[in-house]
């Protein structure tokens, strides 16, 4: 086949893909963005951002600043089985009526305490990088050629002993000795290997576990994939 013959033959079906309205087009043309996608422009963006996880999806409410429903019972595989009724921020209980939303400064009048504590005042909060957090469905944008400081969200991947599936995305609160801490700013407390069902310790962090920095927030983004990632689970059950 001569060079003019192979250009046309592909032009016509790179238009067949993209224009054709026929399910075959269509599922040819969802192959094509997958492998461009997770071949060429993941990897890109990986070498550009310096780090394996250049775009993560929030898959928890770790880093919520509002109210939020909250699991009352989990299976063995830490699926949620059963949600409360009511909310809870940093440990604190509210009805559905209490809050439709919180400023910063109410979220710091329930949370702060915890910080001032760990000498991280209001004032220093405030300069923070996403100082209101984000939600569950957010993507992130991660920046992997950094020097970690307290304030920094980091991605970092699990102690050795953790079952969690995936990543960590939480707020350095201290480093010392190279050792680094995180809290979840929605959480009450700090996640130590007795206290969580996937036993992921967030006290005793290493450099080498440490994946990138969050940088960028994109709202909502990240729920098809929640919602794909639901929707295999229940078929597989």
């Amino acid at each position: 086949m001569g060079f003019a013959k192979l250009k046309k033959s592909v032009k016509e079906f790179w238009h067949w893909v993209w224009s054709s309205e026929s399910i075959l087009s269509w599922a040819v043309a969802l192959v094509l963005i997958f492998i461009l996608i997770k071949f060429i422009f993941f990897p890109a963006l990986s070498l550009i951002m310096g780090n394996s996880l250049p775009l993560a999806g929030v898959e928890s409410s770790s880093m919520d600043h509002q109210m939020t429903k909250y699991c009352e019972r989990m299976d063995s595989s830490g699926r949620c089985i059963s949600w409360s009724n009511n909310y809870k921020l940093c440990g604190e209980t509210y009805s559905p009526k209490d809050k439709e939303h919180f400023s910063f400064d109410e979220y710091w009048e329930t949370c702060g305490k915890w910080y001032e504590q760990k000498s991280i005042s209001k004032e220093i909060f405030s300069d923070f990088t996403m100082k209101n957090g984000f939600k569950k469905g957010d993507i992130i944008i991660v920046w992997g050629r950094f020097t970690p400081k307290i304030g920094d969200i980091v991605i970092f991947n699990p102690n050795p002993e953790s079952t969690s599936p995936h990543p960590i995305i939480h707020r350095i609160v201290k480093i010392e000795n190279e050792i680094i801490q995180t809290k979840g700013d929605h959480n009450e407390k700090q996640l130590t290997i007795n206290n969580n069902i996937y036993k992921t310790d967030e006290t005793n962090i290493k450099q080498e576990q440490l994946v990138g920095k969050a940088i960028i927030k994109v709202p909502l983004l990240g729920w098809p994939k929640i919602w794909l990632t639901e929707l295999i689970k229940t078929i597989k059950r």
